[in-house]
């Protein structure tokens, strides 16, 4: 008889250790939704022109993003931690789903999101609709409200200034901002990275360093063809340059904007990154906060699940469990990487 008590109680033991574990004895990097809710279904459109219904991804681990891709700041690093953790998840890699949801149907046709993935290299699923009204009905129901006039001026800055930035083996950076009125006719690129260099007072060999230029098509640093130093320099040329080991995707863009961020847009309609009212948090040169906010206050993610995420100035990251419910929400830009991913991997594990 005592032998079959221990026996009963061992097997309920076991039982209790596999049945019994709750979904808050993981302890999570990014803001824990402690009630998960359902993540509402949607059914949109991939950039191959296939219909893709969220709920057929059931016992997978879903990250839904909301970008667009003509943002020339916030949703290009979202796009590039997304590629990087893609990357990275070793064996996980089966488990895990990225999911892009574009917050700009105007722009994000079909069409062009299969020329911008192509062309970057990313080949999780991106997602528009036919018809804006069935974005708009998305938004809704995941609580997003998008900024429509901070992404209508979200296009490629034009200026009269040239940027040359310093990216160390540290990830430190020097930027410097060069009238373009400054600028002699006869002047090359050559002469623009001399010029910058004197204004910074910078000095270094460039044995070990990667000289790169900005493409204002595909709005990103490429590496610079051989004999780029002999062209004439004119007010589209930013230049970079990048030491061995540093992590390319901490290049900023774009103009400062009196420390709110980038300039966007053009003549008339050009603005700061951060509109009035808004700020640039310490840290994350990509990211707009209401100013007097603070980005470490503590939050109760249930609660913000119930209100709703703006997304323009900045954008959220949902991160859906295997029953397809919100678990986690990453904000902002300045993901540490391993945390983003030892998030997925516990989720995977579930």
């Amino acid at each position: 008889m005592r032998q079959k008590f221990f026996a009963i109680l061992l097997v309920s033991i076991m039982l209790a250790g596999c049945l019994g574990q709750d979904d808050n004895d993981i302890e999570f990097n990014g803001i824990e939704y402690r009630e998960p809710p359902d993540a509402p279904d949607f059914t949109l459109i991939d950039q191959n022109g296939e219909g893709f219904t969220l709920s057929d991804l059931e016992g997978k681990v879903v990250v839904v993003a909301f970008i667009y891709t003509s943002c020339p700041d916030i949703c290009l690093a979202i796009s590039a931690n997304l590629a990087w953790a893609q990357a990275n998840l070793g064996d996980t890699s089966d488990d895990v789903v990225f999911v892009s949801v574009t917050i700009d149907p105007a722009r994000d046709t079909v069409e062009h999101m299969s020329d911008w993935t192509e062309s970057r290299g990313y080949n999780w699923t991106h997602l528009t609709a036919e018809r804006p009204s069935t974005l708009m009905e998305v938004y809704s129901s995941w609580n997003v409200i998008v900024d429509d006039e901070h992404i209508a001026d979200s296009v490629p800055p034009e200026g009269a200034m040239n940027r040359v930035v310093f990216l160390n083996s540290s990830n430190e950076t020097i930027v410097v901002d060069y009238l373009n009125s400054n600028l002699q006719v006869s002047d090359t690129v050559a002469d623009l990275d001399n010029k910058a260099r004197n204004s910074a007072e910078v000095n270094f060999s460039t044995e070990g360093w990667t000289l790169m230029n900005w493409n204002h098509t595909s709005w990103s640093w490429q590496e610079s063809d051989e004999g780029y130093f002999d062209e004439f320099v004119n007010h589209d040329d930013h230049l970079a340059w990048v030491a061995s080991g540093a992590n390319t995707s901490l290049l900023p863009i774009g103009v400062d904007c009196n420390g709110h961020g980038w300039v966007m847009g053009e003549g008339a309609s050009a603005h700061c990154m951060c509109d009035e009212g808004y700020e640039r948090p310490n840290g994350d040169y990509l990211s707009c906060v209401v100013e007097g906010s603070s980005e470490s206050e503590e939050t109760n993610p249930h609660e913000d699940s119930l209100g709703d995420y703006e997304v323009g100035h900045s954008t959220v990251t949902f991160v859906l469990d295997k029953q397809l419910r919100k678990r986690l929400a990453w904000t902002g830009t300045a993901w540490e990487m391993d945390l983003f991913i030892e998030d997925l991997q516990a989720l995977a594990a579930e």
